[in-house]
Parts: structure tokens; sequence; C-alpha cells
């Protein structure tokens, strides 16, 4: 309506460059926020991998112990290979 009074959400007065810095700064800031999220997405997808392999393991185990020694290999080889692309997920994301 007319005559009513609004509020205004502006910054308070600053220079070109503070005002970009600012931008700068929130930009940086959500980039950061993204890269921590993938990381840990991709840890979690990890482990949830990691744990599927060693309950299989356990189960095929249980099936035939005689290949206990070998199924074992397998499963950990799998779970370095996962940690190692983990790990050089996190590397690239860190920079």
């Amino acid at each position: 309506m007319t005559g009513e009074i609004t509020r205004r959400n502006a910054l308070p007065p600053m220079s070109r460059r503070t005002r970009q810095n600012l931008v700068a700064a929130r930009e940086a800031t959500l980039a950061e926020h993204a890269a921590t999220r993938a990381i840990s997405s991709v840890a979690e997808h990890g482990m949830s991998e990691v744990l599927y392999l060693k309950q299989t393991q356990a189960q095929l185990e249980q099936q035939c112990p005689d290949a206990a020694e070998a199924l074992a290999m397998i499963a950990n080889t799998a779970a370095f290979a996962i940690a190692h692309q983990v790990r050089r997920f996190s590397q690239d994301m860190s920079g």
C-alpha cells in the first residue's frame, strides 16, 4: 500500500572492492561446502561397499570354508582399492 514503510534488504554502504571481496568469500565458502559434501558422500558410499564385500565374504566362507583364505584376500584387496579411491578423490577435491 502507498505510504507503508518497507524494509530493504540492502548491504550497508561499502566500496566496490569490499563488495567484490564479500561475494568472492561467499562463493569460496559455497565451493568448500560442496567439496566437503562430495568427499563425505564418496566416503560413505565406499564404506557401504566395503561392508557389503565383508558381508558377502562371511556368507561365502560359511558355504565353502576351504575358500576362506582366498575370499579374504579378494575382499581385502577390493576394500583397500576402494579406500585408495576415496583417498584419491579426497585429495583431488582438496586441491
